[in-house]
């Protein structure tokens, strides 16, 4: 990465390379900036989190953000995974 490279968030998917694109109407792309917007994303991170949720499942991408915050908490990935599965309060 150069100095003048914005520096890349972390991801859970990890690195990012393949692209997808769609033209929509204005008035969609505008609500959905806006949208993004209000979540504090960006109209690319907001739209990369849709994709995964809709082809991987809200328990996968949950659990790749459980697996993520663990390892940022230095915590056992197995205390993370039994709150997500009830087991702990």
């Amino acid at each position: 990465m150069t100095s003048l490279s914005r520096p890349s968030r972390n991801d859970p998917f990890g690195k990012c390379t393949e692209v997808i694109k769609a033209s929509v109407p204005f008035e969609i792309k505008e609500k959905f900036a806006r949208m993004a917007n209000e979540l504090g994303l960006t109209e690319s991170e907001m739209l990369r989190e849709i994709i995964m949720v809709r082809v991987l499942g809200v328990d996968a991408v949950r659990r790749l953000y459980d697996e993520r915050v663990a390892l940022v908490a230095g915590i056992g990935l197995e205390l993370v995974q039994g709150r997500t599965n009830g087991e702990l309060s």
